[in-house]
């Protein structure tokens, strides 16, 4: 083969024939600047193809490495926008609030409000955002508040939630005799008329602070608008002694309320248009009526759901008529006309600035996907074949759809260019491993600023959902960039690190089991579970599933127990439970588990038979291999009827006295949305977190996520009577799978690899767990000047030979101190400083996670 400079002297003497020799000079060195040129950009190229391999390979640290070097390179700068979406945000993004939901802009100037928990109900916080930086303006207490006049004032409700309207509060909560979702959708339209009927129209002048009350005789109110104009305000309320009708009312700073609609039925989701001549509302949520201010007129369209262009002149309502689905746009004077017709479920219409395109959310299979509909000749396209949920699309301009993915439970926001068909992330807390689920979004008017109530650091336990600022015209700096790919690549380096230390003592032990996981036996397993159909406790699969796990568990070697119980009146079930007892400590119990039973309406392929079988494989391993401390394998009844079946094992448990100082529960690991095989890690506990991840990268190939999550799973049973020991699996992105309780939650949507590489995973925890000293518990200290002492319960293992004490200080080195007793004095211990303990047993174990506790 012939080398590059080779070809290149050949190139030079053909042309010094025809070429004067300046020429030839010329041409040869800027062939040779345009092939290093050529080289340089192929060297970068496959630099940042590598890492993004490695990235999506869950090998962080070396990705990281990569992109550290590939932005550190000339012509690196390239792939700056890759890089930033693939390791965190693109878009400069603000910390608002650690506590702010339903925010809102105002429809004219930088301004917005958010909610925040008050002590007689919630506070309504107006932010100014003039200067690119938040300035808090004004604290109100009430909500629905409604800014008026660039900042300068603001209409808000509030609630008297005294006695009464708290009696009358409960009174409908205890109507709730189902938990079903129709039931509390119910309450919450009761809760609504009840803060209507106790609630006062109040302005305030945002400079001054002056409040005063609009008097709103015999009226309910449950909206405030006003008129762009500034002049009049409008209401939507009911007659207090006439709930069941809604009407719409006009007043000005000088007249009462008076009625501007008529006749029966609920008005609401009033709109003042752009025009400021006419406005848009819903009756009964069947119809859509269009009023004109100056003539009191009213058009009537049956329809829903309307939806407007910014200058007010085009509007968009669904109309469903003979099993169609149909999208009618107007403009105003116009009738409607039907631009878009289906048979599928369409809902949640967005119709551009200009009026002529309407992006929409249709269901054409089992999940939601965004659908645009161009006003011409222009055939209606898909903008989204993503295999979750796509949903509340908005326009920021004529060219661009914000629009966000995913369950409730972990939302995600993008950008969906309309003209490039790209797709750009809006928001995260960039690092590798921690979700950040998203819950609400507000859009200023230009276009160019989003608000998204999310919980950043992953944390879904505690109360607190933060408020951030998004601006989508503003990148982060490179500087920025640089300092984010190394501080994770600092910490993944670090928990890989961590993870090599704990498992090396029992780490052949711990391979050799972890290797005897089969997808092939998991498969068995999914498939004759599956075969019972619905498993919920209403239903003959229940049974059936019992016996079957049960029969299972025998074959593997164990004794199962069948704790039978009445989950609701008349219906009787069993959460089965098999026992590895413990070599060392056998008093000392670890539980792994997974709920079996499924919705009623379906056979709960992923939810939960793959984790029921990623269970029972971990079962089979382990039988034959105990551990030093026992290992409980429970399987639950009754989860999705209300987590019956693990609040009746844990209350038994507690009864009985059981030393429960550890557990793992798995639920809905087998469903895949792309290439890769990952789950998330939902903990309580940060050992057991750090331990999973490890786990998972050192003996399997599954990738690992985490978020701080129990609510409303078996794990919430455990973390209720025995604290913080709870870890897990479950599904990533959390609650991505689209077949969540439908009846097409089936076995063909299951990857069955995944499955294996959980129980996988599962197995080396728990040894880790069942061979580790456990947290050291009541840990205190007393104490002042120099000596600081420390004390805390011995641990419960029997073999624990030594504790070590870790003393971390701000600004200074680490101070390790070894003890073989349960208490120690410490000297010079500055304020602020963490003090940690674990414990160590004779085969050099640490425990596998840490107490801790703040000098102050």
């Amino acid at each position: 083969m012939k080398t590059f400079h080779t070809v290149l002297r050949q190139l030079i003497l053909r042309m010094v024939r025809f070429v004067p020799a300046s020429l030839v000079l010329t041409y040869a060195i800027s062939f040779v600047l345009q092939a290093h040129a050529q080289t340089d950009l192929r060297i970068l190229s496959d630099q940042y193809r590598s890492a993004t391999e490695n990235w999506d390979a869950g090998q962080y640290v070396e990705a990281l490495a990569t992109f550290e070097a590939l932005l550190g390179s000339e012509g690196g700068d390239t792939y700056f926008e890759d890089i930033a979406l693939i390791t965190g945000e693109l878009f400069q993004t603000m910390e608002v609030a650690e506590w702010g939901t339903n925010p809102q802009w105002a429809s004219d100037g930088p301004f917005f409000t958010y909610e925040r928990p008050g002590e007689g109900g919630s506070v309504t916080v107006i932010v100014s955002f003039e200067s690119k930086t938040p300035r808090e303006l004004a604290t109100i207490e009430g909500s629905n508040a409604q800014l008026i006049a660039f900042g300068t004032a603001v209409a808000y409700l509030k609630v008297d939630r005294g006695p009464e309207f708290s009696e009358r509060r409960q009174a409908a909560f205890d109507e709730i005799t189902e938990r079903t979702r129709e039931q509390f959708q119910e309450y919450g339209r009761k809760v609504r008329a009840l803060e209507a009927e106790y609630s006062t129209v109040i302005i305030r002048d945002i400079g001054s602070g002056e409040e005063r009350v609009v008097a709103t005789p015999g009226l309910a109110v449950f909206e405030i608008h006003f008129h762009p104009a500034g002049e009049k305000m409008y209401l939507v309320a009911s007659e207090e002694d006439n709930m069941g009708s809604r009407d719409i009312y006009e007043l000005t700073a000088t007249s009462l309320p008076r009625a501007i609609t008529s006749g029966p039925g609920i008005k609401e989701n009033l709109k003042i248009l752009a025009d400021e001549k006419h406005a848009i509302f819903t009756v009964d949520r069947e119809r859509i009526a269009v009023f004109e201010f100056e003539t009191g007129q009213t058009q009537v369209f049956f329809g829903s759901d309307p939806a407007y262009s910014a200058d007010g002149a085009t509007a968009a309502f669904f109309h469903s008529e003979d099993s169609k689905n149909m999208i009618k746009v107007f403009r105003l004077g116009d009738p409607p006309q039907v631009i878009y017709e289906t048979e599928h479920p369409i809902k949640n219409l967005a119709v551009s600035p200009n009026g002529e395109r309407v992006v929409f959310q249709i269901m054409p299979r089992e999940n939601w996907e965004l659908m645009l509909v161009t006003s011409g000749s222009e055939e209606p396209r898909l903008l989204t074949h993503e295999i979750q949920h796509d949903l509340f699309p908005r326009f920021l301009d004529n060219e661009r759809v914000f629009a966000v993915i995913g369950e409730g439970r972990h939302r995600r926001s993008y950008i969906h260019d309309l003209v490039s068909g790209s797709r750009t992330r809006v928001f995260h807390n960039n690092t590798v491993r921690t979700v950040a689920p998203e819950y609400e979004w507000a859009l200023d008017r230009t276009g160019r600023r989003v608000l998204i109530v999310s919980e950043r650091d992953g944390d879904t336990i505690s109360p607190e959902r933060g408020l951030y600022l998004v601006e989508l015209d503003r990148q982060i700096s490179e500087s920025t960039l640089h300092a984010r790919l190394a501080e994770n690549r600092a910490a993944e380096d670090q928990l890989r690190r961590n993870g090599q230390i704990l498992f090396e003592p029992i780490r052949g032990r711990v391979a050799s089991v972890v290797d005897r996981v089969s997808s092939t036996w998991i498969y068995g397993y999914e498939k004759d579970l599956f075969a019972f159909g619905s498993k919920h406790i209403s239903r003959p699969g229940n049974e059936k599933a019992i016996d079957y796990i049960a029969d299972q568990l025998r074959s593997f070697g164990y004794e199962p127990e069948l704790q039978w119980f009445e989950p609701l009146p008349g219906i009787r079930s069993a959460n089965i439970i098999a026992t590895l007892s413990g070599t060392v400590d056998p008093d000392v119990i670890y539980i792994v588990s997974s709920h079996f039973d499924s919705v009623e309406r379906g056979p709960g392929a992923d939810d939960n038979t793959s984790g029921t079988a990623a269970l029972l494989d971990a079962a089979r391993v382990l039988a034959g291999n105990p551990q030093p401390s026992t290992i409980k394998f429970v399987f639950f009844t009754g989860e999705e009827a209300g987590l019956l079946g693990s609040r009746e094992y844990v209350r038994q448990a507690v009864e009985r006295g059981d030393q429960l100082v550890g557990a793992l529960n798995n639920d809905m690991v087998g469903f895949a949305n792309d290439n890769r095989l990952d789950n998330t890690i939902r903990y309580s506990s940060d050992g057991i977190r750090d331990i999973q991840h490890a786990a998972a990268f050192l003996f399997t190939d599954l990738i690992t996520y985490d978020a701080r999550y129990y609510k409303n799973t078996d794990a919430h049973a455990y973390y209720e009577a025995y604290g913080d020991i709870v870890g897990g699996i479950g599904s990533y992105p959390i609650l991505g799978n689209p077949h969540y309780h439908q009846s097409h939650d089936v076995l063909e949507t299951i990857n069955h690899t995944l499955v294996a590489e959980v129980s996988k995973t599962t197995v080396a925890t728990i040894m880790l767990l069942a061979s580790s000293p456990s947290r050291v518990t009541d840990l205190s200290a007393t104490g002042g000047g120099d000596d600081f002492k420390v004390t805390w319960t011995p641990s419960i293992e029997s073999n624990v030979t030594k504790y070590i004490v870790l003393v971390r200080t701000p600004d200074l080195d680490d101070e390790i101190v070894e003890t073989m007793n349960s208490q120690i004095t410490l000297t010079g211990i500055r304020l602020g400083a963490v003090i940690s303990v674990r414990a160590v047993n004779d085969k050099g174990l640490p425990g596998w996670d840490r107490a801790e506790i703040v000098r102050e």
